[in-house]
C-alpha cells in the first residue's frame, strides 16, 4: 500500500489541477479588443491586422472590417463586446505546402500567412477569467504597404474549419513522466 501512495497523491493533485490546465491561457501574449478599445496601428503591421480583425468582430464594425479587405462581419459575437485573443504562431505557406488537395483554395497560396490563434468572448463589463477559448485561423495575404485579411476560421464557426498541411501543425508536446 505505501508504494501506491505517491501514486495516488499525484492522480488526486492532477484532478485538483485540471480545470486550471483547461482553461490555461494561450502560449501569446493576451490582448482585449471591443466596444471603446481598438487598435490604430500600421497597415501592413500583421499583428496588427489580427487584432483588427478580432476588433472589428467584436465592435461589429463593417467599415473596420472593409479596411482589412473582409467582405462581412467575423460572426465572433451576436452584440458588441469585448474580445481576448493571443497569436500563438505565425507560419508562412510556401510552395511546397500546396498540395493538389489544397491548390484549388484561393486563400492557400505561397507567400500567405497563417496565423494561428486562441480568442474568447468576454462579458461587456468584467473579465474573460472562466470563457472558453476557442482556435482560430488566420489567413494573410502581405505586401509592402497593406495586410489583407484572405480567410479565417474559428472552432466556434458553423462549418468545419479546415484542412493545416501536417507541416504547419505544431508538435505534440512531449508526455509528462
Amino acid at each position: 500500500m505505501k508504494r501506491f501512495l505517491p501514486m495516488f497523491a499525484a492522480a488526486a493533485l492532477l484532478a485538483v489541477g485540471a480545470p486550471a490546465f483547461a482553461q490555461a491561457p494561450p502560449q501569446g501574449t493576451v490582448v482585449r479588443v471591443g466596444p471603446g478599445n481598438t487598435p490604430s496601428c500600421a497597415d501592413a503591421d500583421v499583428a496588427c491586422a489580427v487584432a483588427r480583425f478580432y476588433a472589428c468582430a467584436a465592435t461589429q464594425d463593417a467599415a473596420m472590417c472593409a479596411q482589412l479587405g473582409l467582405a462581412e462581419i467575423p460572426k465572433l459575437v451576436e452584440a458588441p463586446q469585448p474580445v481576448e485573443f493571443a497569436i500563438e504562431r505565425t507560419s508562412t505557406i510556401e510552395a511546397k505546402d500546396v498540395t493538389d488537395d489544397l491548390k484549388h483554395l484561393p486563400w492557400f497560396r505561397p507567400g500567405f500567412l497563417l496565423i494561428e490563434a486562441q480568442a474568447r468572448r468576454c462579458p461587456a463589463d468584467g473579465s474573460c477569467e472562466g470563457e472558453e477559448w476557442d482556435d482560430w485561423q488566420i489567413y494573410i495575404r502581405r505586401d509592402e504597404t497593406t495586410a489583407q485579411i484572405v480567410y479565417w476560421r474559428g472552432d466556434s464557426e458553423p462549418d468545419q474549419p479546415p484542412e493545416i498541411p501536417d507541416s504547419f501543425r505544431a508538435p505534440a508536446p512531449a508526455p509528462a513522466e
